[in-house]
C-alpha cells in the first residue's frame, strides 16, 4: 500500500470532504481536493462505493448535491399523504423521489427512517397477519409463494419476514406451507 492510513481515517476524511463540497464525491473530487488519492481507498475498501457506503454516503448520490435529512423525511411524509398507509420500499421505488437505498445508508434501515418520519413501521404488525399474508399469496397462487413472489405481490417484503422468523423458510413452516408440492 502507498500509505498506511486507517480505515477510520479514511472514512473520516471522504466525509469531511462530502460536507466540504456539500455533495457526495467522485473519484475526481478525491483527486483534486481530497487529503488521501482515490487509489488508497480502493486498496483499503475494495472499491470506491464501498469506501462510500462505510462513510455512510450512498454511491447513487455521486456528484449530486446531498439531499438534507428533512427532504427525506418530507418525501416519506408526501407519500404516506397519498398512499394512506406509511411507504414500503416498493412504494418508494415505484413512486418517490428518492432511492430506498439512499434511506437506509442515511438512517440505517428503511424502519429506522419511517420512524424518524414519525410513521409506523412493520416492527408493530403481528406474526399472525404476516402469516395470514403468507396463506392468502399462497391461495391466491394454489402453492407456497417464493420469496420473490411475496416481494411482487405481497403486502409486506420478505427481509419483514426474515427479520420475525428467521428466514423466508421457517416463515413458510409457520404457515404450515413448508411441505414440497412439486
Amino acid at each position: 500500500m502507498s500509505q498506511q492510513v486507517s480505515p477510520e481515517t479514511l472514512r473520516s476524511a471522504l466525509q469531511s470532504l462530502a460536507a466540504r463540497l456539500g455533495k457526495t464525491p467522485t473519484v475526481v473530487d478525491m483527486h483534486e481536493k481530497g487529503q488521501y488519492a482515490p487509489k488508497v481507498y480502493q486498496e483499503v475498501f475494495g472499491s470506491w462505493n464501498e469506501a462510500l457506503e462505510a462513510a455512510g454516503l450512498d454511491p447513487d448520490e455521486i456528484g449530486s448535491k446531498r439531499i438534507p435529512d428533512r427532504e427525506l423525511l418530507a418525501e416519506l411524509q408526501r407519500l404516506y399523504t397519498e398512499l394512506g398507509k406509511p411507504p414500503t420500499q416498493r412504494d418508494m421505488t415505484e413512486h418517490g423521489e428518492y432511492s430506498n437505498r439512499t434511506y437506509q445508508l442515511r438512517f440505517g434501515s428503511w424502519s429506522a427512517a419511517l420512524q424518524e418520519a414519525m410513521l409506523e413501521t412493520n416492527d408493530g404488525i403481528s406474526e399472525e397477519e404476516l402469516l395470514r399474508e403468507i396463506e392468502r399469496l399462497a391461495e391466491e397462487l394454489g402453492r407456497a409463494p417464493k420469496a420473490a413472489e411475496m416481494d411482487d405481490q405481497g403486502e409486506y417484503a420478505p427481509v419483514t419476514y426474515h427479520r420475525r422468523f428467521g428466514s423466508w423458510r421457517e416463515a413458510l413452516t409457520e404457515a404450515d406451507l413448508d411441505r414440497d408440492d412439486s
